[in-house]
């Protein structure tokens, strides 16, 4: 929305609310005084004329009413255009849905929820509750294969009919010095039904047209809703090489207090605590308690408790062990999103920088409102003996 037409927008609201409904009833139902009423203002402006001499304490009180009332309609509408009333309402809608179908309506076994029937391929993975990257199933890994199309056998050039099963209706007789056909081997990708992926051997075979046709029709056929949209472009960036080239010495890999750090870079006055997301699917963040429980994301089938809250927490437990065997300097959160996209990442960007924590991007994670990794890790001066023993202790304790 253009920023003058907010600015009138909300001025019209709040003077409608504030001056027509909330002052002028109050007036009127008092002392008869109508404000948008022309006739009355000229009433009191005669009786300044002739000398009024105010002695009642309501004529005061009346006074002192319609004289604040503008200062405090220009105070309200300057306070309603600092309030951010998308990013308001997208909270508590969010905070609403979580209240009334929230964990007590998961819990209790006598509600059915009815789901409309979706497309497989519209629906996103269900995430976990906790804990920082998805379990990957052995399946998930493998590399699809698709059976080859063989073109068919075609009709002999000299009007001879072959059987589709039987291999025996014409065979040439024995010749003395005639060489054996030629038979493929017993792991020969042709004996067993499938080929091997293309991107490996390079074999491929040529699909018939009557095959060609059939996948022409399931094409033509596909629903919209079915239709896969392409990724977004994949970031290439190596984060331990950034951050080594960056000055931190990195280890990779390492357990605190039941939580795996994917990436600890230390330097002479800073900790760099980074962790990768790889939880796929769009999100809504929110980074406010609510009801004394821990902030939460939510997606369009789901919820998890904020991953950014938990490394927050995650850096003040490490940054609390460090002082404790006389470490001084910083522990900085960074959280790498992998493969999701936080949908409000833009008006979330000034609260996670209130937090003291860098949310960046890398992979296909997105939106691109977020920096890249490359364009989050600053240049810093190498990390001292003591710096390294202070981190070691801490990890052998932790």
């Amino acid at each position: 929305m253009n920023k003058w037409v907010r600015i009138l927008v909300i001025g019209f609201i709040w003077g409608w609310i504030f001056l027509g409904w909330l002052v002028n009833n109050f007036l009127t139902d008092n002392w008869d005084f109508h404000i948008f009423n022309w006739n009355h203002w000229r009433f009191l402006w005669n009786e300044f004329q002739q000398g009024w001499n105010i002695d009642d304490r309501g004529t005061v009180i009346f006074f002192i009413v319609l004289f604040s009332a503008v200062p405090l309609y220009l105070i309200g509408w300057r306070f309603f255009l600092k309030v951010e009333w998308l990013k308001l309402l997208r909270r508590n809608v969010n905070r609403l849905i979580y209240f009334f179908t929230g964990a007590d309506m998961l819990h209790r076994g006598s509600y059915k929820v009815k789901l409309k029937k979706r497309s497989s391929k519209t629906i996103r993975p269900r995430p976990l509750e906790t804990g920082y990257r998805p379990e990957v199933k052995e399946s998930e890994l493998k590399v699809p294969v698709e059976e080859p199309i063989l073109p068919k056998r075609q009709a002999s050039s000299y009007g001879i009919e072959f059987d589709e099963d039987d291999d025996e209706d014409f065979m040439l007789p024995p010749r003395s010095g005639r060489h054996s056909a030629y038979t493929p081997p017993s792991d020969s990708p042709f004996n067993k039904g499938y080929t091997v992926p293309s991107m490996m051997q390079g074999l491929s075979v040529a699909p018939s047209p009557a095959a060609d046709r059939n996948q022409t029709s399931a094409v033509e056929n596909m629903l919209l809703e079915d239709i896969k949209l392409p990724e977004r472009m994949k970031l290439e960036e190596n984060i331990s090489e950034l951050m080594s080239r960056a000055g931190y010495q990195v280890i990779e890999k390492v357990r605190f207090n039941d939580t795996v750090i994917d990436y600890l870079g230390m330097s002479a006055d800073k900790i760099l605590l980074g962790i990768a997301d790889s939880q796929p699917g769009d999100w809504l963040a929110d980074e406010e308690r609510f009801n004394g429980e821990d902030p939460l994301w939510f997606s369009e089938s789901s919820h998890r408790v904020s991953p950014v809250f938990q490394l927050v927490e995650l850096a003040k437990a490490f940054a609390q062990k460090l002082s404790t065997v006389g470490y001084n300097g910083s522990v900085l959160p960074l959280f790498i999103v992998r493969k999701g996209t936080i949908i409000n990442a833009e008006d979330m960007i000034s609260t996670w920088k209130e937090m003291s924590v860098t949310v960046c991007r890398t992979d296909i994670g997105g939106p691109d409102e977020l920096k890249t990794v490359t364009q989050s890790v600053e240049q810093v001066m190498p990390p001292t003996n003591d710096v390294i023993n202070a981190v070691q202790s801490v990890l052998q304790g932790g």
